[in-house]
């Protein structure tokens, strides 16, 4: 199995903490976000991990180097991060994804037992999801039914004044893919999404059309929302900072 890590943006949000160093290096406790993440992956069977760098790359590939903890270490350039998003990185690793893959955002803080709970499904596309806290969250949420298939995917734009939360899942940013799924499927998905619409995207928007097509295997990973922290800005990272597991 392959992992990739994305890695390319500026984290501009987090403010003085990402003028010197990626958000990817900024430390929770001490430990660099990427290297809790590398820490928890090489307790698995995946032989690499790409990380698609932009913004002070030179920086990310010195401190994490060419391997780590017996994981091939191969990086893709994001040149153009100042004006893509996450949609154009994850196309950027379409020839190097060769086997069945976990995608992990740079930015998630969490413990090895969030990843226990997605690494041997065998969906085509499994999406790791937390009930929808209106106090906490906001973003692109998941409907499932009561076998957990993901049915339907809303962007944020698409939540009016009127949406409705109760029934409704927060993605987390953390999916596993089949080999077949993400070459065949979602990397062609995203290269006419590029081409007709935008590189200033999120990949999500790409699933979710592929979600109303109906023609794949999606499952919802559900796990507790204390088990995971996205730090986007500094409270985040304050709450990152405070956060312990069992």
């Amino acid at each position: 199995m392959q992992a990739i890590i994305l890695a390319a943006g500026m984290g501009s949000r987090l403010k003085d903490k990402t003028k010197a160093i990626p958000k990817a290096l900024v430390p929770i406790n001490g430990t660099p976000l990427i290297i809790n993440t590398l820490n928890i992956l090489s307790h698995y069977n995946i032989s690499e991990v790409i990380i698609v760098v932009g913004y002070l790359k030179e920086k990310i590939k010195s401190y994490v180097g060419n391997s780590y903890c017996n994981m091939k270490i191969t990086y893709v350039d994001n040149d153009l991060y100042k004006n893509s998003n996450n949609i154009y990185s994850l196309f950027l690793t379409k020839d190097y994804v060769k086997e069945a893959v976990l995608l992990l955002e740079c930015d998630l803080y969490f413990p090895k037992k969030l990843i226990d709970k997605i690494i041997n499904e065998k969906s085509d596309c499994n999406i790791m999801v937390s009930k929808y806290n209106p106090e906490t969250m906001n973003g692109t949420v998941i409907e499932i039914d009561n076998n957990n298939n993901v049915k339907g995917l809303i962007a944020k734009n698409r939540q009016d004044k009127d949406f409705k939360y109760d029934d409704k899942y927060k993605t987390v940013n953390i999916y596993k893919f089949s080999k077949e799924f993400f070459l065949k499927k979602y990397i062609p998905a995203i290269n006419l999404y590029i081409k007709t619409e935008s590189m200033n995207s999120y990949y999500e928007f790409v699933l979710g059309a592929l979600i109303y097509y109906n023609n794949d295997n999606f499952k919802a990973i559900i796990v507790d929302e204390g088990l995971w922290r996205e730090v986007d800005d500094e409270k985040d990272l304050e709450i990152a900072e405070r956060t312990t597991w069992k």
